[in-house]
């Protein structure tokens, strides 16, 4: 009996050294394919290997998290790019591009709200004009920080542009008027590339 268990306890071993080498290797081929447009083949393998992330550092586990992300945007489904880039937001909260990425993310969705604020208008229907504006203001408080963080690293006019009309679109003047102190703020700590260790 004693055998079989030292048996058992080797082959378990075995496999787990297998497995973390598999792992291993597929974290490497990982880093060769996710510079690639954004691919079913490509997503497949990348929540394959996710799923074994209890042997990824959490570095490689964030990095994985956001090309996922990135390339679910690339093919259109912004509704799972949301999902692993909000993954991936929670092991580096400074990475610029993926701030870029959610804030414009959200702020496209406004698109919906506008609409349908325009269409009730139209209608002289002030509750679904209120209902609407409530649904669009929600994205916009969503897009927002990211937005800033992302104008804080990486200042543009562009950018602070957007800001400055979306806190005027919610009629949010005090918010305008803090945004450069915010900014200062936020401009510090700011990460350019995900690290893999």
């Amino acid at each position: 009996m004693r055998k079989k268990m030292l048996t058992l306890c080797v082959l378990l071993g075995t496999a787990f050294v297998v497995n973390a080498q598999n792992v291993k290797e597929g974290y490497h081929n990982f880093t060769v394919y996710r510079t690639t447009k954004g691919n079913a083949e490509s997503i497949a393998k990348m929540k394959t290997l996710l799923q074994q992330q209890e042997q990824l550092s959490p570095k490689q586990v964030t990095n994985l998290q956001y090309h996922l992300g990135r390339m679910h945007e690339e093919i259109g489904d912004a509704e799972n790019a949301l999902v692993y880039y909000e993954q991936s937001l929670k092991g580096e909260a400074n990475y610029t591009v993926l701030r870029r990425a959610l804030g414009f993310i959200y702020l496209n969705k406004t698109k919906a709200f506008v609409k349908q604020m325009n269409e009730a208008s139209a209608a002289k229907n002030a509750i679904a004009n209120a209902n609407a504006f409530s649904k669009y203001k929600e994205m916009v408080l969503k897009a927002l920080p990211h937005l800033e963080k992302y104008q804080a690293c990486e200042p543009d006019e562009e950018t602070l542009t957007i800001i400055t009309n979306l806190y005027k679109s919610i009629k949010d003047q005090q918010s305008i008027a803090s945004l450069p102190n915010r900014l200062k703020t936020m401009e510090g700590n700011c990460v350019t590339l995900l690290d893999d260790e």
